[in-house]
C-alpha cells in the first residue's frame, strides 16, 4: 500500500496557523471535566484548595489543554483537508508538554502546524505541534500529535479555505520544540498563574528505579463515556458489529485522562507532572463498553529514570482492559521540589 504527499495548501507545511476562536476557561468547565476523568484532587474543586496551594484560581487537570487542542485541530483539519469529518479522526500518539497549568479565568489562543501529512488510499496521517498561549502570548503547554483521518475524496472545487474557517496566518516563529525523551523539560518560570514549587506526597529521596506504583481499578460504565463525550464536546461513538447493542466505545483521549489522573493521585500534587506521551496499542485506539456492562481498566506504574540534580522522575504507566493494553507506550515526567 504506497502512499503519497496530498496537494494541501502551503500554508499548511511553512506556516502555522492560529484559531481565531479564543478558548475561555471557566471554573464549572474545570470541574465537569475533572470528575469525567476522575482527576478528583481538590485543587481541580475547590477554589479554597487552590489557594491554599499558592493558586489565585482553580486549577485544571493536567490533560485539559487537550480539549482545546482537539477543537482547533479538527477546525483546522475541516479548513485544509478535502472530505474530512470531525467523526473520523483516530489519535495514534499524543505528546503534552505544560509549562504551566490553565486555571479558571485563562483565556488562550490556538497554534496549529502541520509537521507532515500522508495519505493512504482512504485515510490520511496527519503529524501536527499544537501550542497553547495566554492573553499575553506566553506558552502554557506545547504539544504534538498523530492522527489517522479517515476521509472521503471529493474535489475542493471553490470551497472554503483557511482564513473563511476561523483560521489566519500568524508571522513565522521557530516552533517550540518538543523534547525527547531524556532531554530537558520546559522551564516554569514563577509567574501570576503559579507561585510555588510542586508539592508532592512523595519523598523524592525514597523513591528508586524499578519501584511499582499501586494498582488501581477504574470501572467505567456507557453512561460515563458518553458523560466524557458530552464535557469535552466530541461526539459519542456506539460499538457495532458482534458488540452488545446500546454500547459505546471509549475513546483513547478518555483513557489519557483516566491515566493522568491515576498518576495524580500517587503522585499526590498534579502539577507536579510536566509531560505526558501516549501512544495508543493498534486497534486499542478505541475500548469498546457494552450496554449495561461496567469495564474496569486496571492502571499499573514503575519509575524507569531518576534525575538527582534536575529531582525529576520518568514513569512508565500501562493500562489494560478486557485483558488488553490500551497503550503501546505511556509515559510521563514528575518534578519533585
Amino acid at each position: 500500500m504506497g502512499g503519497a504527499s496530498v496537494d494541501v495548501p502551503h500554508v499548511a507545511s511553512n506556516e502555522r496557523l492560529r484559531s481565531r476562536n479564543d478558548f475561555a476557561v471557566d471554573a464549572e468547565r474545570i470541574r465537569e471535566y475533572a470528575r469525567a476523568v476522575g482527576n478528583l484532587d481538590r485543587i481541580h474543586l475547590d477554589a479554597d484548595a487552590s489557594a491554599a496551594r499558592g493558586f489565585g484560581a482553580l486549577v485544571a487537570p493536567p490533560t485539559f489543554p487537550t480539549m482545546v487542542w482537539m477543537r482547533a485541530e479538527e477546525e483546522t483539519l475541516a479548513a485544509m483537508v478535502p472530505g474530512f469529518h470531525s467523526g473520523r479522526i483516530l489519535h495514534a500518539d499524543r505528546t503534552l508538554d505544560i509549562v504551566r497549568p490553565l486555571l479558571a479565568g485563562d483565556r488562550v489562543g490556538c497554534d496549529v502546524h502541520f509537521e507532515s501529512f500522508r495519505h493512504y488510499r482512504d485515510y490520511d496521517i496527519v503529524s501536527m505541534a499544537t501550542t497553547l498561549r495566554d492573553r499575553h502570548e506566553r506558552i502554557v503547554t506545547v504539544g504534538s500529535s498523530t492522527l489517522l483521518v479517515h476521509t472521503q475524496r471529493t474535489a475542493r472545487g471553490g470551497g472554503p479555505v483557511g482564513h473563511e474557517r476561523g483560521l489566519e496566518l500568524v508571522p513565522a516563529r521557530r516552533r517550540p520544540r518538543i523534547p525527547g525523551l531524556g532531554d530537558h523539560l520546559p522551564v516554569r518560570h514563577p509567574g501570576p498563574a503559579t507561585t510555588h514549587s510542586p508539592q508532592p506526597v512523595l519523598d523524592f529521596a525514597e523513591l528508586a528505579v524499578g519501584s511499582e506504583l499501586p494498582v488501581r481499578r477504574h470501572p467505567l460504565a456507557p453512561a460515563d463515556v458518553m458523560n466524557h463525550a458530552s464535557v469535552v464536546g466530541a461526539p459519542s461513538r456506539h460499538a457495532t458489529g458482534d458488540r452488545p447493542s446500546g454500547g459505546v466505545v471509549t475513546p483513547g483521549m478518555f483513557s489519557l485522562g483516566l491515566a493522568a489522573g491515576y498518576l495524580s493521585s500517587w503522585v499526590g500534587d498534579p502539577t507536579a507532572v510536566t509531560r505526558y506521551r501516549v501512544q495508543y496499542a493498534p486497534k486499542m485506539h478505541y475500548l469498546p463498553i457494552g450496554s449495561g456492562d461496567r469495564t474496569a481498566i486496571e492502571f499499573r506504574g514503575r519509575i524507569t529514570w531518576l534525575n538527582p540534580l534536575r529531582r525529576t522522575a520518568t514513569v512508565v504507566i500501562d493500562a489494560t482492559a478486557k485483558g488488553r493494553k490500551l497503550f503501546g507506550y505511556a509515559t510521563a515526567e514528575v518534578r519533585f521540589a
